[in-house]
């Protein structure tokens, strides 16, 4: 049996500083910004301070 190692559900402060080159308080205005939007999308979706869905923040960065 193979071992393989998945990446989280949620997206850190730490990646999205990485993604973006951006400093860690600009990291965390960006999480709060598309937290914001996707509780827009779909009011009954819980979110995390500081932290947002991988599969929401891989989307948006394909759109970036």
């Amino acid at each position: 049996m193979e071992i393989t190692k998945t990446k989280p559900m949620y997206v850190g402060v730490e990646e999205v500083c990485a993604d973006w080159g951006e400093s860690r308080s600009k990291g965390y205005a960006i999480i709060k910004q598309l937290s914001d939007q996707m509780k827009a999308e779909n009011p009954k979706l819980l979110t995390m301070a500081g932290k947002i869905n991988r599969f929401y923040y891989e989307e948006a960065c394909m759109k970036k």
